[in-house]
């Protein structure tokens, strides 16, 4: 598996990673990162993938409280996950979050908000899609 560091650089992961610490904080949720030798091994040849993989699940922590928890969670919490999706410039990560949004007030609200907070075309796509 060949990483390309520029576009690992260009994911915004700094601030994608701000955004979900202060979901995480939000939502009283801890993060213990586990050693995982797979990671330290591709950090030699990537030194964004550790952060790469942590926002991974960092991710994956939060939209499984959202989607578990009721739809007045995802609202209590609505401008933070925005954010968080608008810093996340993957192409397929943003349907995870997007998908608590949608659920809690519509695909189309959440298509305009997200459209509004500077969502990337990919989230938007999966608010919405065609």
């Amino acid at each position: 598996m060949e990483l390309d560091a520029r576009r690992l650089d260009e994911q915004g992961l700094d601030e994608q990673e701000r955004c979900l610490d202060e979901l995480l904080t939000a939502l009283g949720l801890a993060w213990d990162e586990p050693a995982d030798p797979r990671v330290e091994a591709l950090a030699a040849r990537q030194p964004l993938y550790p952060q790469y993989h942590r926002v991974g699940h960092k991710r994956q922590v939060v939209f499984r409280t959202l989607e578990a928890g009721p739809r007045q969670l995802v609202l209590d919490h609505y401008p933070a996950v925005l954010r968080a999706v608008a810093a996340d410039h993957d192409p397929n990560s943003p349907r995870w979050l997007v998908a608590v949004l949608a659920g809690a007030v519509g695909p189309r609200r959440a298509r305009r908000d997200l459209d509004a907070a500077g969502a990337s075309a990919a989230a938007l796509r999966w608010a919405l899609p065609d």
